[in-house]
């Protein structure tokens, strides 16, 4: 591009093809700097776009007219649970049917922008996203579509929890005040009538009665477990040992359960924590009482040879935390859609009122853990049964201490 013809004024027609040559390749050389300026404005935009996307938390997705991947951003990586090369050219109903079903919505109307809320399915957990497509016209007609992802998941949880916690407040408090009286009612019609009431009759007398009281005291259970979930306190932390408290968890729901075998691998080592003892105690009181229940619904014609409940604990230090594993042999848990138990009212027993994990869930989370759902590893009972994980950071005394007094600043206390 830089070559050059000598003319020269005794070259005639030669001289004036020499000069529309040069001129030509000017004009070329123009173009190509050009089109490499042009380009190096492309990669330079490029290049800051990925910048902001990196930094964005929502999933963000760019599509073609022919429904194309083109670009990812890294949230959109870690919730598609596939890396930028694996999607980048990849069609959008391959990866994600889901969201390809809203795009096809969006192309049905007359706006630049469409938003609709989904349900997306990854390894067995639900999230719920808010899928928002922005349409975008090119020179050549085509459209192409920015598609943005927000994982409203924990915001729709919270929400539907507090709901449930008021009806749940409601419900205790209209419930409860005429139990007292059924029940004190019925056990005075069994002293006051028993003695009359014929031998023929006496065994219905007793069974109506009996039905009564056993009913009432049932349905005032649950109504304690509805007060639990709505008025569940903060907890209070103190310097705890968690493995004395797994140890006293266990021994409460081994003493009544001797059919199954409880086994413990706590470590030698003290697991210090700032905790509420009383409230952990009871979440993982509550866990071990699932996973006896759970080995109790194995149906009769895949009885284990040994029910068995495995609690275990340990610190991860890489992570500065604690983490205690609750496994049974026992009928395990759904395969789809298996988080949603952990919401109020999923139950998987007939007579469950839905609130036990619920309870569990929200004492980890005051505590600031997180809880998981697994199937039993492999290497116990051929992964026969489920695993519950939990995972609690390990609070020194004196960060907590600090954390309260940055509350009271804030909020003036």
């Amino acid at each position: 591009m830089n070559v050059l013809v000598p003319v020269r004024s005794a070259d005639g027609d030669v001289g004036s093809l020499s000069r529309t040559f040069n001129k030509m390749i000017s004009e070329i050389r123009t173009q190509r700097d050009e089109i490499l300026e042009a380009k190096d404005e492309v990669d330079d935009r490029r290049r800051f776009i990925e910048a902001v996307l990196s930094g964005v938390t929502a999933a963000v997705i760019g599509v073609e007219h022919d429904r194309r991947i083109t670009i990812v951003n890294t949230s959109a990586e870690d919730l598609l649970t596939l890396k930028s090369d694996e999607l980048i050219g990849k069609s959008l109903s391959e990866i994600s049917p889901e969201v390809d079903q809203v795009v096809t919505e969006a192309t049905t109307r007359h706006r630049s922008d469409f938003r609709k809320q989904i349900s997306l399915v990854r390894g067995g957990t639900v999230r719920t996203l808010s899928v928002q497509v922005t349409r975008e016209e090119s020179r050549d007609a085509n459209e192409s579509y920015v598609i943005t992802l927000d994982d409203i998941t924990d915001l729709v949880i919270a929400q539907r929890s507090t709901a449930w916690a008021d009806v749940a407040r409601r419900i205790a408090h209209e419930i409860k005040n005429p139990l007292t009286p059924i029940q004190l009612s019925a056990e005075r019609i069994r002293r006051r009538f028993g003695k009359n009431i014929a031998d023929a009759d006496r065994p219905v007398f007793d069974q109506c009665t009996d039905t009564i009281i056993r009913q009432v005291g049932d349905i005032g259970r649950m109504v304690d477990e509805f007060s639990s979930f709505a008025r569940m306190p903060k907890p209070t932390m103190e310097p705890s040992d968690l493995r004395d408290i797994l140890r006293d968890a266990v021994f409460l729901r081994e003493m009544g359960n001797n059919h199954v075998k409880f086994e413990r691998e706590l470590g030698d080592e003290r697991l210090e924590g700032m905790f509420d003892a009383r409230m952990l105690g009871q979440a993982f009181g509550n866990l071990i009482k699932n996973a006896v229940e759970a080995i109790e619904g194995v149906p009769s014609d895949q009885a284990r040879e040994q029910p068995k409940i495995l609690v275990r604990s340990s610190l991860d230090p890489e992570r500065d935390r604690f983490t205690v594993d609750v496994i049974d042999n026992g009928r395990g848990l759904p395969v789809e859609n298996r988080h949603s138990i952990l919401e109020p009212y999923m139950t998987m027993r007939e007579k469950g009122t839905g609130l036990g994990l619920a309870i569990v869930k929200k004492i980890i989370e005051d505590h600031g853990g997180q809880i998981e759902l697994h199937d039993a590893p492999a290497d116990f009972d051929q992964g026969r049964g489920a695993m519950i994980r939990v995972h609690l950071p390990r609070r020194e005394q004196a960060a907590v201490a600090q954390t309260a007094s940055d509350k009271e600043s804030v909020y003036g206390i």
